[in-house]
């Protein structure tokens, strides 16, 4: 990826009006890259759910030299068999002129009556390959702005149409994302031609990224006390598996596993996390490495033995357990106030935590504003379409002065049953990784990974009252600073300005009310 796309990152917020410190923005995407969950906390008002909102990977375009021939048509063998699009200047190769005559017709009367649902007949196609053939339908929806959709298989929801199921053969003959390129050979009657051809995958790619909603927001509620409002249910009055929007994204996510998804969960303490979220924590920490590939724990949606048909415009069969896609990654937004519940250490435990307490108005009239002062900026963009498990090779990579301030912080912590445990130290490890990789590879750049994992691992489970916390709070300072005499410390002379920063003001608050929490 090249440096102005890396930069067009860091300008996407200001373009859209929002001025963050380019470290904030920085150490966020190195967080969610390296482990898939991050918590943004702080007082109302600062951006959180902006800066998560307005998150994107930098696109550069395949440079593909095909011309566009729309006597083609190309398809992606799905790993769940769900609905699909073809760009709508395919229509006219799809359809012969009475056909598409009778489309556009259907299509401008459904948009008098305002309906967005369904509007066409359903076309069958046949396609012809090496291994026999199969059938796929075509029909239209949405008609105020025409979606050509097609299906794998007869809906029960269409009784018009005689059967026709392409899920065996495709499964029996071709890998999940193949890319079938089909040319036309009659009236709606194509045959398969290559299968994976680059200029097809580059051409599907492009369109995917630029069609798939890759973005979720789920708005959390207090009154969530399970995991339905995400994983969903089986409604015994119509008798389907009702599919919500997390769940539904969830899919689309499993089935374009080549780009990476975001969701984000706004408020997410107005309800207590481990309701509704720990499904999701569960199968997360259970990933693990098994010949070379990642395997992991799935959600058990339903106890059927088999596929239950859902109210869902997108996947109308569901099985009875998911994984949590390895391209799927989570943000959640903390407010602390009477409202809102606090988290469990668990949960904190399997996050990065990244506080926005600090407005600059000094600043934030500037034309140029920027706090590029300490190079804690992207030279590259991480590559979010490969999930890397921390590991203790992470940790025998690091440098020797590392080991010995994660040992020390360690052994300090330990004595008042306030330690860490090995999974946070090879989380720490590999975002150190993933900074001298995407920022540079220096020490000095591995020192400042190593403050802000401080500050986002090691201590946000740091809470409680004066008699708790006040001697392991007080040793970590001196030992960060390297100083006795805490009234006296500048956090920004030492050599962990963030971390000591943050506990200095914790300490100050302990101090004067008897109690501190980092979290605020």
């Amino acid at each position: 990826m090249t440096e102005e796309s890396v930069h067009s990152f860091y300008d996407h917020y200001q373009k859209n009006g929002f001025y963050f410190p380019s470290s904030i923005l920085t150490t966020y995407t190195l967080s969610l890259n390296t482990k898939p969950f991050v918590l943004l906390s702080g007082i109302s008002g600062t951006g959180k759910t902006k800066i998560a909102q307005l998150f994107h990977i930098p696109h550069e375009k395949h440079n593909s030299k095909a011309v566009h021939d729309h006597s083609i048509l190309k398809i992606k063998v799905p790993i769940i068999y769900d609905r699909f699009n073809f760009p709508q200047e395919s229509l006219p190769n799809i359809l012969d002129e009475e056909d598409l005559k009778k489309f556009e017709e259907q299509a401008e009367k459904y948009r008098q009556m305002g309906d967005e649902g369904n509007f066409s007949d359903t076309y069958i196609l046949d396609i012809e390959d090496d291994y026999g053939n199969f059938q796929i339908g075509i029909y239209g929806q949405r008609a105020s702005s025409p979606l050509i959709r097609g299906r794998y298989y007869k809906s029960n929801r269409d009784k018009l149409n005689p059967h026709y199921d392409a899920r065996q053969h495709l499964s029996e003959h071709y890998k999940p994302n193949d890319i079938l390129t089909l040319k036309k050979i009659g009236n709606k009657r194509f045959k398969v031609v290559s299968i994976n051809d680059k200029n097809s995958v580059e051409e599907v790619r492009e369109y995917h990224y630029n069609e798939v909603d890759r973005y979720c927001f789920i708005s959390v509620r207090s009154d969530w006390t399970d995991s339905t409002e995400l994983f969903g249910f089986y409604n015994m009055i119509d008798q389907r598996y009702h599919v919500p929007k997390f769940l539904n994204f969830l899919l689309k996510a499993i089935n374009n596993p080549d780009y990476p998804f975001f969701v984000l969960f706004d408020e997410m303490n107005l309800s207590k996390v481990e309701h509704y979220f720990s499904d999701i924590l569960s199968c997360i920490e259970s990933r693990v490495l098994k010949n070379g590939y990642i395997d992991q724990e799935k959600v058990v949606l339903h106890s059927g033995l088999n596929q239950l048909e859902t109210d869902s415009e997108d996947f109308e069969y569901i099985p009875n357990a998911i994984e949590i896609p390895l391209n799927l990654y989570f943000t959640g937004t903390v407010n602390i106030d009477e409202s809102t519940y606090m988290f469990s250490p668990k949960v904190l435990d399997r996050a990065n935590v990244i506080e926005f307490n600090t407005v600059d108005l000094n600043k934030y009239d500037m034309d140029d504003y920027s706090d590029d002062y300490d190079g804690y900026k992207l030279n590259q963009f991480p590559d979010f379409s490969n999930l890397l498990l921390p590991t203790r090779k992470n940790y025998q990579e690091l440098p020797q002065l590392i080991k010995k301030h994660l040992i020390n912080i360690n052994q300090i912590l330990q004595k008042y049953n306030l330690h860490f445990g090995f999974r946070t130290v090879n989380e720490i490890a590999l975002y150190i990784h993933n900074a001298s990789l995407y920022i540079d590879d220096t020490d000095e750049i591995k020192m400042k990974a190593l403050d802000y994992q401080l500050v986002q691992k090691v201590f946000p489970k740091l809470n409680g009252t004066y008699a708790e916390i006040e001697e392991p709070l007080r040793e970590c300072i001196v030992y960060l600073s390297n100083q006795e005499k805490i009234e006296t410390i500048d956090a920004n002379k030492t050599s962990f300005p963030v971390t000591v920063a943050k506990l200095l003001k914790m300490y100050t608050k302990l101090s004067k009310n008897g109690y501190a929490n980092f979290i605020e």
